[in-house]
C-alpha cells in the first residue's frame, strides 16, 4: 500500500510527539494521553480541526491547544482564593496527585521521524 503525498507532508509537520498511557490507581482505568508539538500554527490548527472528534478504537478523540498554566497565577501555588461561584461548581478535587502512575510511555516510538 503506497503511502499518500499529503501523509507524508503533515508527518513532517511533527517536531515531537510524547504519547503515554496513565492508569488511575482507584478505579484501575487507563487513559491515553499526548502533546505533539507540530513546525506552524497553521499546522496545529489544520490538526486539531481534522482530528477533533474522531473515532479511535472506539473512543472519541479530545484535540485541544495546549495552554500553559501561569505559575505566577497558579492558585494552587500561591494560595489567592478560589472564588465562590467556582468552589460550588466543583463536587471533589480533581487533581488527582498519586492516585495516577504512568502506565506506559510510547514518547520514544514517535520520534525522530526521518521521512
Amino acid at each position: 500500500m503506497a503511502v499518500s503525498e499529503d501523509l507524508i507532508e503533515q508527518a513532517r509537520q511533527v517536531i515531537k510527539a510524547d504519547v503515554m498511557v496513565i492508569r488511575d490507581k482507584r478505579s484501575n482505568r487507563l487513559e491515553h494521553h499526548g502533546l505533539v508539538s507540530v513546525s506552524s500554527e497553521e499546522a496545529g490548527i489544520r490538526a486539531i480541526k481534522n482530528l477533533n472528534g474522531l473515532l479511535f478504537n472506539g473512543g472519541e478523540v479530545l484535540v485541544r491547544c495546549y495552554k500553559q498554566r501561569d505559575f505566577k497565577n497558579d492558585r494552587r501555588r500561591n494560595g489567592l482564593p478560589v472564588p465562590q461561584e467556582f468552589i460550588e461548581k466543583r463536587i471533589q478535587d480533581r487533581r488527582r496527585g498519586n492516585r495516577v502512575e504512568i502506565y506506559v510511555d510510547f514518547s520514544n516510538v514517535f520520534y525522530p521521524i526521518n521521512i
